[in-house]
């Protein structure tokens, strides 16, 4: 897989860490929703909400990169 300057390849060690990031922001995200919905405070509700949001947009970005690195589709 190649980067965006053609001469350089993302190594084992780097899908590695990339496959974690995109687990933790995962469990962030839920853990952010599931905060937001058990909370009262709707001021502690709007941010966890809000937090949840930012973290589904990294992994979005996330995957969009990983698949236009390896020109991956689907």
């Amino acid at each position: 897989m190649y980067n965006n300057q053609g001469n350089q390849t993302i190594t084992g060690k780097e899908l590695s860490y990339l496959s974690d990031t995109l687990k933790n922001e995962e469990l962030l995200a839920k853990l952010c929703v599931q905060g937001a919905v058990n909370c009262q405070s709707q001021s502690l509700k709007q941010t966890l909400s809000q937090l949840s949001q930012e973290r589904l947009q990294n992994i979005s970005i996330l995957v969009n990169t990983l698949q236009q690195q390896s020109g991956i589709t689907h």
